[in-house]
């Protein structure tokens, strides 16, 4: 398992890290973002700049760092689209994209989508995921012992119907109206936590 430290050896120096969320801490003060946010995006600013160097333009990098963070799953409904956020930042809508598309593919962002097709992004290292990822490895290992005793196993289906019930309606964490995609990623997971245990079990 790779730890969650990410890769010790950075695409760039540190001090380059560092001017860079500097640089992106004038642009959102310049643009009057509120804190809270501002942290957020920061923060990913420098999760992917240690991964992946520099981008080409600044600006429209900084501006979807904020968009990812602004259209977190716990936002909705927010009903903020990409262009009147790009016209806000005075940016332009397809560098907006291109940037975002590259934070969410590079960093493992999850986009999930509400009714009206509108995008929010799930952070791999946020509380969503760690929970989604922890009730999958409890459940898929309870299903396995199971399977050992008694040589009789839950569907996945269903065992994936009875998480995401429990992530959307029980404790709540993830709002309800992303169950469908909610529950496509926790099918996913299940079959590589499956066959993660099963391979180990396996092992004579």
């Amino acid at each position: 398992m790779a730890s969650h430290h990410e890769h010790d050896d950075l695409a760039v120096s540190p001090q380059v890290i560092v001017s860079m969320v500097l640089n992106a801490h004038e642009f959102y003060k310049e643009k009057k973002i509120e804190s809270r946010y501002e942290k957020m995006a920061l923060d990913l600013v420098r999760r992917f700049i240690s991964r992946e160097g520099i981008p080409r333009e600044e600006d429209p990098f900084f501006s979807a760092a904020l968009y990812i963070v602004t259209r977190h799953p716990w936002s909705h409904p927010n009903p903020l689209t990409k262009s009147n956020f790009a016209s806000k930042l005075m940016m332009k809508e397809s560098s907006l994209e291109w940037y975002t598309e590259s934070i969410c593919e590079k960093l493992g962002f999850s986009v999930l989508h509400d009714n009206t097709l509108l995008p929010f992004f799930m952070d791999p290292q946020g509380i969503i995921a760690s929970v989604l990822d922890s009730v999958v490895r409890a459940s898929v290992g309870e299903e396995v012992v199971k399977s050992i005793i008694s040589r009789n196993v839950e569907a996945p289906e269903h065992l994936a119907e009875k998480i995401v019930d429990q992530l959307c309606n029980v404790v709540k964490i993830v709002p309800a109206v992303f169950e469908q995609e909610i529950y496509n990623l926790v099918r996913r997971k299940i079959e590589v936590e499956s066959k993660y245990l099963s391979d180990q079990i396996s092992r004579r």
